[in-house]
């Protein structure tokens, strides 16, 4: 659509998973729902989505991980080789998994593919819109939007959905809790390797830890999980120290040709560990996905979660507009959802804490 201004029950700030099924779970229950998206804030590489992430989204659109009828190139990963303390590798099968294999998919794909759902259940997309301001007026929130190099007018709802992840938290002052020291590094493998195993790669190491997820196209994307401090002690290139580390593999080394070291692989970072918000609701909005808690995104679960508090924020706001609730002073009408996220995000901790604590 246009830049023009309209009025919607619920604005949408932020197009990825969270965002985007969250707008159509609304929708689909005739709510008039805008979604603001701008791709500056879209994550780039291969990400896993769960067996259980998978299931929740082939709830609204069947088919949906089959190239054949909605054109998501994934590749299902049937098995995970882990070196994480022990002496020799350890394939767990997926088929042991009771939600089924998970899938690797393109990310940026992937999102545009959910919006593309969300779209044809009637939600007014405005894509390449930038938000630049949030503000409260009278009863409504108004979003100020940019396309491009010019402002467009504003959008204006009754219920805000915050899905922007940590961009989002200048216009609420919200600070990160717990924020990680971690930091992925990531890079494409496909010119390096082809093959066609559906395995996903785990290996730590003593500064840090690896993954190396099946491709869908060919080869593998590959992460290292690792400090700050290490890469800032570095005395070599990022793209030196990557591979160098990569080399140092047992289970990922094998994955590389015996080439030097590739000067057209571009490496890209992105922070990892775990982190949360101060708050995940107020009245009148929520947040969704990252924007209220962040899993480690190594470890396969950001995806799910996404999915889980987009259903969960759905059925917050549907609640509350079939109750005419709108906004009670001094009381977070959102408190039961916000206690919800929270809990998740608690359990979450806890596993990557024993799971990571030590690196």
């Amino acid at each position: 659509m246009s830049g023009s201004s309209h009025n919607v029950d619920v604005v949408v700030a932020g197009g990825g998973p969270a965002g985007a099924v969250c707008a159509l779970m609304l929708a689909r229950s005739g709510v008039g729902v805008c979604l603001a998206h701008w791709d500056g804030y879209s994550t780039g590489g291969i990400e896993l989505v769960s067996g259980r992430a998978r299931r929740m989204i082939e709830q609204y659109c069947p088919g949906f991980f089959q190239q054949e009828t909605f054109g998501i190139p994934g590749m299902e990963v049937h098995e995970t080789i882990s070196l994480w303390g022990t002496p020799e590798p350890v394939t767990l099968s997926m088929m042991f998994n009771p939600w089924g294999a998970g899938v690797a998919v393109e990310r940026a794909l992937f999102d545009q593919k959910l919006r593309d759902l969300a779209d044809a259940a009637g939600v007014s997309v405005i894509t390449g819109a930038k938000v630049i301001g949030i503000d409260r007026r009278s009863d409504q929130w108004q979003l100020s939007l940019r396309l491009g190099d010019a402002e467009c007018d504003p959008v204006c709802a009754r219920f805000l959905v915050l899905a922007t992840g940590r961009a989002a938290a200048p216009f609420f002052d919200q600070s990160p809790v717990g924020e990680s020291s971690q930091i992925a590094l990531m890079a494409s493998l496909n010119p390096l390797t082809c093959t066609s195993e559906h395995t996903l790669y785990v290996e730590a190491m003593d500064n840090g830890w690896w993954y190396a997820l099946p491709a869908p196209d060919c080869g593998h994307f590959a992460g290292f999980c690792t400090s700050r401090k290490e890469i800032k002690q570095r005395r070599v290139s990022l793209r030196e120290f990557f591979f160098g580390e990569l080399r140092r593999t047992r289970l990922l080394a094998p994955l590389l040709d015996k080439t030097d070291t590739p000067v057209n692989l571009r490496i890209t970072g992105r922070m990892a560990g775990t982190r949360a918000f101060s708050k995940a609701a107020g009245n009148g909005w929520i947040a969704v996905g990252d924007a209220a808690y962040a899993p480690d995104p190594l470890s396969g679960m950001g995806i799910e979660l996404a999915i889980e508090s987009a259903q969960l924020g759905a059925g917050a706001l549907l609640g509350a507009m079939q109750r005419g609730l709108h906004e009670i002073a001094g009381r977070n009408i959102f408190a039961e959802y916000e206690e919800a996220i929270r809990e998740r995000a608690s359990r979450h901790s806890k596993m990557a804490a024993y799971h990571y604590g030590g690196l």
